[in-house]
């Protein structure tokens, strides 16, 4: 949740649940609303940590859990970028026409 300042927005974060997870969600929510298109660049530590007012630690800890989660890739020296939906890596294949394992009778 954001509240304005004199100086201008600030982020209040719930208290129980960690910085880096709020954060990292209101990024997962940009993408999926396309605020973030795939191929696009998601902020920076540095933007991250100015929007947010976040350490530079919790900014690189955001970033790596939407690298892991498959969201976003990193480019060395250009920075993290929205990856593409699953939809759009294999056009033509459907992801139901994936080989499926099926379970011992």
């Amino acid at each position: 949740m954001y509240r304005h300042a004199d100086d201008g927005v600030v982020m209040e974060f719930a208290p129980d649940i960690p910085r880096w997870r709020q954060v990292a969600e209101i990024i997962r929510r940009r993408i999926a609303d396309g605020t973030y298109a795939p191929r696009t660049r998601v902020p920076s530590v540095v933007q991250l940590t100015a929007e947010f007012g976040i350490a530079n630690a919790t900014a690189y800890k955001v970033l790596r859990a939407l690298r892991e989660e498959g969201l976003t890739y990193t480019e060395p020296g250009l920075g993290s970028f929205v990856a593409k939906r699953p939809q759009e890596t294999e056009p033509g294949i459907a992801p139901s026409a994936a080989p499926t394992r099926k379970a011992p009778e």
